[in-house]
C-alpha cells in the first residue's frame, strides 16, 4: 500500500509541476504583452506631452498678444482722457472769454 501511495504522490507531483510550468508560460506571455503595452503607452504619453508643450507655448503667445492689446487700450484711454480734459478746459475758457467780451460790450 505504501508503494501505491508513493506512486500516486509522484504522479500528483509531476502533474503539479506540469501545471506550474504551464502557468509560468502563461505568466511570461502576459508579462511580455504588458511590456508591449507599456511601450506603446510611453509613446502615446510622449506624443501627448509634446502636444501639451506646444499648446502651452501657443497659449503663452496669445496671452502676450492680449497683454499688448490691453496696454494699447490703456494708452488710448489715457490719450482720450487727456484730450477730453484739454478740450473741456479750452471750451470753458472760450465760454468764459466770450462772456467777458459780451459783458464789456453790453456795459453802458
Amino acid at each position: 500500500m505504501n508503494a501505491r501511495a508513493t506512486q500516486e504522490r509522484a504522479m500528483t507531483d509531476e502533474s503539479r509541476i506540469g501545471k506550474l510550468e504551464s502557468d509560468v508560460q502563461h505568466l511570461q506571455a502576459d508579462v511580455t504583452e504588458i511590456k508591449g503595452e507599456v511601450k506603446s503607452l510611453r509613446g502615446a504619453f510622449d506624443l501627448l506631452r509634446t502636444e501639451f508643450l506646444s499648446f502651452k507655448t501657443e497659449v503663452a503667445k496669445e496671452f502676450g498678444s492680449v497683454r499688448t492689446s490691453i496696454e494699447s487700450l490703456r494708452t488710448a484711454i489715457e490719450r482720450a482722457k487727456l484730450w477730453m480734459v484739454v478740450t473741456g478746459a479750452g471750451t470753458i475758457l472760450s465760454v468764459w472769454g466770450a462772456a467777458v467780451a459780451l459783458a464789456r460790450f453790453l456795459k453802458p
